[in-house]
C-alpha cells in the first residue's frame, strides 16, 4: 500500500483501510521550482539568494558581534535527527568515529515518526531478473525488521511502524553506537575556513554554541548547512500534508501495529514554499482544526462513536524544499534506463506511479535503481556530506528520492563516508570508492542490479 492509498483510505470511515498493496491510478503532482539559475549535468541549480526568495522583507537589522562558546568536538557532526540522520550517525559511530548529533526536536526520527508518516515505502522495484525485486537493505532493513519481529510494525513489503516503538527504537541504536545526542537543539549556522566548515553553531536554552567539526552530514531535510557554506542547490514547491492519530477505531479498520487507533490527514495539492514559515505555520494550524473537524463528523459513523482525536503530528509534512546541485543529480531518465554508476552506494524502489516519455509508468514496470556517491558531494564544500531528502536528484524523481527507505540508504552511506573521509584526512569527494563500497556491503547494502 503506498501513502497515498494509505492516506486516502483513511477518509473512507467504517469502510475501513485497503489492505491490498497495489498503487492508486492517480496522477503525481508535480513540484514547482522557487530559482534555478546555474546549470549542471542537465538540472537547474540555484546559488542561494537568502530569505527574500521566500518571505517579503520590510527591512533588516543588525545582530551585534559576540564571542559563541564552543561545547563540543566530534569527528563526524549530523544536522539532522531524521531517518537520514540516524543512519549516518549510527553508521559513522559504528566505523570508530565520534559523532554528535544535533536536533530540533526531543525525539528521532522527523517526518516517519512526528511527521506520524508511518510506511516505509521506495523499498521494492522491478528487478533485471525478477518482477519485484528488494532493493533497499543495509540498516533500513536492520530497523524495518526489528519493528516487524517486535510486533511494532505490519506489512513486511511496506512496514506501517508504530511511531513510538520507532522513537525508542532509534534511540536506542545510537544509545548503543555511541552517538553523543543534542535534542531540542537547532543548528543556526556554520563557520567557515575556506571550502571548509569548521563548525556547526546551534541555538538552545543555553544560548548560542558551537560544535567542531572534521567532517558534517546534512540530513537536516532542508538542506541548512549546504545552504549555508554557499553550496549551489534548487529550491522546490511541493504540497503539504498535517497528519494526526485517531484511538478508539474499530479493530479491523486500523491497517497499524496500535490497537484502535488508525491515520488522518488533512492537507492540499497545491505546490507550496516549504521554506515560508508562515505558510507553513498556516498549514499546521488548519490541519489542527481539520483533523478536529473530520475526527467530530467521524464518530456520526456507525462503530466510530468512541472515536477521539489523539495527537496531530509534531512535525508538518513539508516533502520537498531544498535539493543539492551535486556533483552528479541522479535523473529519472537514469533511473529508467538501469545506469549502473562505478561510485553506486546503494539503491531505491518504486513509491508511486509517474510519467515518463508521455506515458504512466506503474510500479511494476519501473527498475529498481542506483545511487551514486557523487549525488551527495556538494561541489564547493570540501567536509560536507548530504543524506535524505535534499541530495542531488532531479525534479522527475521526487517522489522516490525523497521517501523513508532512501534517506536511510543515502543516510548509511554518508556516515560510513565521513568516517573514511575522516580516518584518511582527506575532502570527501577524494574517499576510496572501493573502501566505501566494501564498508557498505558489510553492513548489508545491496549495490548491485
Amino acid at each position: 500500500m503506498d501513502r497515498r492509498e494509505f492516506i486516502k483510505s483513511s477518509l473512507i470511515g467504517a469502510a475501513g483501510v485497503a489492505a491490498a498493496p497495489q498503487l492508486m491510478a492517480e496522477d503525481v503532482y508535480a513540484g514547482t521550482l522557487v530559482s534555478g539559475t546555474k546549470s549542471h549535468d542537465g538540472k537547474a541549480g540555484a546559488v542561494s539568494t537568502g530569505v527574500e526568495k521566500h518571505l517579503e522583507v520590510s527591512s533588516y537589522v543588525k545582530e551585534s558581534a559576540h564571542r559563541i562558546p564552543v561545547v563540543a568536538t566530534a569527528d563526524v557532526v549530523v544536522v539532522g535527527g531524521g531517518a537520514a540522520g540516524v543512519a549516518a550517525a549510527v553508521s559513522a559511530a559504528r566505523q570508530g568515529s565520534s559523532v554528535l548529533m544535533i536536533e530540533k526536536t526531543n525525539y528521532l526520527g522527523g517526518l516517519w515518526t512526528g511527521g506520524l508518516v508511518l510506511p516505509v515505502l521506495a523499498t521494492h522495484g522491478k528487478g533485471r531478473n525478477v518482477p519485484w525485486d528488494k532493493a533497499v537493505k543495509g540498516i533500513c532493513s536492520e530497523i524495518c525488521d526489528t519493528l516487524l519481529e517486535k510486533g511494532w510494525a505490519v506489512n513486511p513489503l511496506n512496514p506501517r511502524v508504530d511511531p513510538e516503538a520507532t522513537k525508542y527504537l532509534l534511540d536506542k541504536m545510537i544509545a548503543e553506537a555511541g552517538v553523543k545526542i543534542l535534542y531540542n537543539a537547532t543548528a543556526a549556522g556554520v563557520t567557515m575556513s575556506g571550502s571548509r566548515i569548521e563548525s556547526i553553531l546551534v541555538d538552545c536554552n543555553t544560548g548560542r554554541l558551537a560544535v567542531k567539526c572534521r567532517m558534517v552530514v546534512d540530513a537536516s531535510g532542508d538542506g541548512m548547512v549546504f545552504h549555508w557554506a554557499g553550496d549551489p542547490y534548487e529550491a522546490r514547491r511541493y504540497h503539504m500534508t498535517v497528519m494526526g492519530r485517531v484511538g478508539g477505531c474499530p479493530a479491523t479498520n486500523t491497517a497499524l501495529p496500535v490497537h484502535e487507533m488508525r491515520i488522518e490527514s488533512s492537507g492540499t495539492r497545491e505546490a507550496m514554499d516549504g521554506l515560508d514559515v508562515f505558510k507553513v505555520s498556516e498549514m499546521q494550524q488548519k490541519g489542527r482544526i481539520a483533523l478536529w473537524n473530520k475526527v467530530e463528523k467521524m464518530k456520526q459513523q456507525e462503530g466510530y462513536e468512541n472515536a477521539y482525536l489523539m495527537e496531530v503530528a509534531p512535525t508538518t509534512g513539508v516533502r520537498v524544499t531544498r535539493v543539492l546541485d551535486s556533483l552528479h543529480n541522479v535523473t529519472l531518465e537514469d533511473s529508467m534506463e538501469w545506469v549502473s554508476y562505478p561510485d553506486v552506494i546503494g539503491m531505491s524502489g518504486v513509491c508511486d506511479p509517474f510519467m515518463y516519455k508521455g506515458r504512466k509508468i506503474t510500479r511494476q514496470e519501473r527498475p529498481v535503481w542506483q545511487i551514486p556517491y557523487r549525488s551527495l558531494i556538494p561541489r564547493e564544500t570540501r567536509n560536507l556530506l548530504v543524506a535524505g531528502r535534499c541530495f542531488g536528484y532531479d525534479l522527475g524523481i521526487t517522489w522516490d528520492a525523497r521517501e523513508i527507505s532512501t534517506c536511510m540508504v543515502t543516510g548509511q552511506a554518508a556516515g560510513i563516508a565521513a568516517s573514511l573521509a575522516v580516518n584518511a584526512r582527506c575532502a570527501a569527494k577524494d574517499v576510496d570508492i572501493t573502501a566505501l563500497q566494501k564498508a557498505l556491503t558489510a553492513a548489508g547494502v545491496r549495490l548491485n542490479f
